[in-house]
């Protein structure tokens, strides 16, 4: 029987070569597009990390806006799309980079931003720990961080009576509100928790700033 890990890279893997998943694949969330819009006014050319960059579409959308990308999936093929898609629409000077976001492979304090649409909601609740770390390790301590994630509300969870499911082969969790607080509002500023309507609802959007580091008031 394969391992969480192993059945979410078969399934990926599967998904990219056929071409046909259940997201889309070129247009780039407008939740996430307004937030990179903000942030392209408060960090004009900054750089921003997108985790898990599947064909690039927000990687793209951000660097239309003027920030300096990288993007990461650890999935060969997705790089392959996004690169093409990249080429297709005029974009240059995104950075792609083979990476697991469990296992970042960039220095310390590198990024202004860290953007995942849809990458933490495919770990295990015992992968966080190290999620965390290595996010809070390649961001700035004056950084952004913007996440989206699935709700309740998404349509594979409908009827379900725990958070989590193996499903067409990969693992999904949902977050309520409270999970997505108690997880990062030690860490982070919550700016923006937006629940997405609509037919294509069932996410969250979220904007966020790191918090200061705590300053240590013992003797020196």
């Amino acid at each position: 029987m394969l391992s969480t890990s192993k059945a979410n890279r078969q399934y990926f893997r599967h998904a990219y070569r056929a071409g046909q998943h259940g997201w889309a694949a070129t247009d780039p969330s407008p939740y996430a597009v307004t937030f990179l819009k903000r942030l392209a006014r408060i960090v004009p050319g900054g750089r921003l990390l997108d985790i898990g960059c599947g064909e690039g579409r927000h990687a793209i959308a951000a660097a239309k806006l003027g920030l300096k990308v990288t993007a990461a999936d650890y999935e060969p093929l997705a790089l392959k799309r996004a690169r093409r898609f990249a080429r297709m629409t005029g974009i240059r000077g995104i950075a792609f980079r083979e990476a697991n976001v469990l296992d970042l492979p960039f220095s310390q304090a590198r990024f202004d931003i860290v953007l995942d649409y849809g990458c933490l909601h495919h770990q295990r609740k015992s992968d966080w720990p190290a999620y965390m770390a290595n996010i809070l390790r390649v961001l700035k301590p004056t950084g952004f961080y913007v996440l989206s994630v699935f709700s309740p509300g998404f349509r594979l969870f409908c009827g379900s009576r725990r958070s989590w499911h193996i499903a067409y082969g990969a693992y999904r969790r949902y977050f309520t509100r409270g999970d997505i607080q108690h997880l990062f509002g030690g860490d982070f500023e919550i700016l923006e928790l937006i629940a997405e309507k609509g037919d294509d609802g069932g996410f969250w959007h979220a904007l966020m700033r790191r918090r200061p580091a705590k300053r240590s008031h013992g003797r020196v």
